[in-house]
C-alpha cells in the first residue's frame, strides 16, 4: 500500500490515546481563542468541547501536529465567529423588541472596585461589537494573532500564504481601529 493511502487512512481515526494526548496539548489554546472571541467562560467551555468533538468524530486528515493545531484554530475560529453573531444578532431583536438587554455570566473581578470592573466589561463588550462588525476573514487574523500565533501558524490556519498575513493583519487593525475610533467619537457625541 503506497504511503500516502497509509497516511490517509492512518489520520482518519483517532484512537482513544492520540486523541487524550492532542486534547491535552490543545485544550488551553482552543480555549482561550474561544474565551478571547466571546469573552464568556461557560460560551468558551462548550465552543472548546464542540471544537474535540468534532475532531473525535472526524478527524482532519492531517499529517503533522502543525496541521491538527491549524485545523483545530480553524473550527474554534469559525464556532467562537459564529456564537458572537448569534448573540450579536439576538441583542439586535431584543433592543428592537424594547427588551433589555440581560448580561449572560460576568467577568470575575480581579480588581476589588466594583466600578473598575464594569469599566472592563464594558470596554471588552466593546471591542467583541467592534470585532463583529469587521468581515470574518478578518476576525480571524485579530483573533488568532491576539492568542499569540505566528504568522506561519495564522497563515496554516486560515489558508493563505504566510507572506500574505502581515499585510492582512496591518489591514485588520487598521479597519478595527477605524470602527472603534467612529464608535467611540459617537458614543462621546
Amino acid at each position: 500500500m503506497p504511503s500516502h493511502v497509509e497516511n490517509v487512512l492512518a489520520t482518519a481515526t483517532v484512537g482513544y490515546d492520540t486523541f487524550e494526548e492532542i486534547f491535552t496539548r490543545y485544550y488551553p489554546l482552543i480555549y482561550r481563542l474561544a474565551y478571547r472571541c466571546t469573552g464568556q467562560h461557560d460560551e468558551a467551555d462548550d465552543i472548546t468541547q464542540e471544537v474535540f468533538l468534532r475532531f473525535y468524530r472526524v478527524p482532519p486528515r492531517a499529517n503533522s501536529a502543525s496541521e491538527q493545531r491549524a485545523w483545530l484554530c480553524r473550527v474554534a475560529t469559525n464556532l467562537s465567529l459564529n456564537a458572537l453573531r448569534s448573540r450579536q444578532r439576538r441583542s439586535q431583536h431584543e433592543e428592537a423588541a424594547g427588551q433589555e438587554t440581560s448580561r449572560q455570566d460576568s467577568i470575575p473581578s480581579v480588581h476589588n472596585d466594583p466600578e473598575l470592573h464594569f469599566l472592563a466589561e464594558e470596554q471588552a463588550d466593546l471591542v467583541r461589537s467592534v470585532l463583529a462588525e469587521l468581515p470574518e476573514r478578518q476576525q480571524s487574523y485579530l483573533l488568532l494573532r491576539s492568542i499569540g500565533l505566528s504568522y506561519t501558524e495564522i497563515a496554516q490556519t486560515t489558508g493563505v500564504a504566510t507572506a500574505s498575513v502581515g499585510a492582512l493583519l496591518a489591514r485588520a487593525e487598521r479597519e478595527f481601529r477605524r470602527k472603534y475610533h467612529e464608535r467611540i467619537t459617537t458614543k462621546q457625541a
